[in-house]
């Protein structure tokens, strides 16, 4: 197996890891996410060799009430590769760079996949309030992000 890669994506590029893992495949249209057609998110992606194996997305939001956060979404893993550490090293890796842009919207947070809960943990994210149900997709847990550990 060739070196995992770590590198700022295009939505071209993952939305057909995205559509597989987190939409259960079909049209690519339906992985698209709040954003993306604008350009407004920032993309990860990690790649072994030419093959894309993991995905995420960060997305500046605004509240209903004007506050300026930071939204994860899209994280996927091809599942043949999952618990390899290849997931985490492109969440940390994405992580750093937030952590290290100045003007950043803050606090980072997620909704997460109840499966999920246990990765978010591992990399420092607590979860808020109770689970809740996504129609079509599942339970999720609102998760905030604590910051680095250095």
């Amino acid at each position: 197996m060739s070196l995992p890669e770590i590198r700022r994506a295009t939505v071209e590029e993952i939305l057909p890891l995205r559509s597989e893992v987190l939409r259960g495949g079909g049209p690519l249209e339906r992985a698209l996410l709040p954003g993306d057609e604008e350009g407004l998110g920032v993309h990860w992606g990690v790649w072994l060799g030419d093959l894309l194996v993991a995905c995420v997305s960060l997305y500046e939001v605004t509240s209903d009430s004007g506050v300026r956060s930071t939204q994860l979404r899209g994280m996927a893993t091809a599942p043949n590769l999952r618990s390899q550490g290849l997931g985490g090293a492109l969440l940390e890796a994405a992580l750093r760079e937030w952590e290290g842009r100045e003007g950043a919207a803050r606090p980072l947070w997620c909704n997460a996949r109840i499966r999920a809960v246990p990765f978010y943990e591992r990399h420092r994210f607590v979860g808020e309030g109770e689970p809740f149900d996504f129609p079509g997709v599942g339970e999720h847990l609102r998760m905030t992000y604590l910051g680095s550990s250095s």
